[in-house]
């Protein structure tokens, strides 16, 4: 077959990982033993202010924009996402430096679509390393 001498348009996505931030039974060891769902820990206040920071910092630095979030069920997870998005999908471009979380930043929800996959969500047999 002939070349028409038209290069194929480049097609790619980016992909960013990110890791939830910090939780409450890594600083609070006791708080498990009271904890309603023990196995599904909060994020800490800093936890909240680094991911807030993290989605500021991906919004300046990224050379691409991110249009969709994939996340965990565990709470932290979705925190974590709540703040990273919060930031990314701010109205305004300059920085408030009251603002260390996302709470009452005015977004623009049409910028990133989050979705919550269960799919993430997975039990590992310790058996199996043993």
């Amino acid at each position: 077959m002939a070349s028409s001498g038209v290069a194929a348009p480049e097609f790619y996505q980016n992909v960013v990982v990110m890791r939830h931030g910090d939780r409450i039974d890594n600083f609070e060891p006791m708080w498990v033993s009271s904890a309603t769902r023990p196995w599904d820990p909060p994020l800490i206040q800093q936890g909240r202010v680094r991911a807030f920071s993290t989605g500021r910092e991906l919004r300046k630095k990224l050379p691409f924009t991110l249009n969709r979030v994939f996340v965990s069920p565990f709470h932290r997870c979705v925190q974590t996402a709540a703040e990273v998005v919060a930031a990314l999908s701010a109205v305004s471009d300059e920085e408030d430096p009251s603002n260390l979380t996302g709470d009452g930043v005015p977004i623009d929800p049409s910028k990133i679509k989050v979705k919550i996959v269960f799919l993430f969500f997975c039990r590992m047999s310790t058996s199996k390393f043993n």
